[in-house]
């Protein structure tokens, strides 16, 4: 495998702090993150090649080196642990990786603001 490169459009939106609760503990996404995870899922989708997914047998014990270069919309202060478990999760539902958790060798760059060119480029090497 080459490389592999796939784009979000748009703000990225944490997780961490997207997920309710109801009376008997059941969590659900609020609104919007459900709303942002579908559209992000099917753009990944769109763009995703003819491949199996990364987490097979062969490849699950390649070294793979996952880059997240993320370009922010304003100049906010951003959790990036909910904005990676965001784009892990859309990265897992989109069918990309089977488990989120050979998503191990990464760097994360943050770009500076840009309203125009918002979102992340995720480039996977292997």
């Amino acid at each position: 495998m080459d490389v592999i490169e796939l784009r979000l459009t748009g703000q990225i939106h944490g997780g961490k702090n997207q997920i309710l609760h109801t009376r008997s503990g059941h969590r659900y996404p609020n609104k919007l993150f459900a709303q942002w995870s579908k559209a992000a899922i099917a753009e990944i989708i769109r763009q995703k090649p003819l491949w199996t997914t990364l987490c097979t047998p062969y490849l699950e014990d390649a070294t793979l080196h996952w880059q997240f270069i993320y370009t922010p919309s304003d100049r906010r202060r951003r959790d990036v642990p909910a904005i990676l478990d965001a784009v892990f999760h859309v990265l897992e539902r989109a069918d990309v990786v089977s488990d989120d958790a050979i998503i191990k060798n990464l760097t994360f760059t943050t770009l500076p603001p840009d309203k125009d060119n918002a979102g992340m480029t995720i480039r996977i090497e292997g």
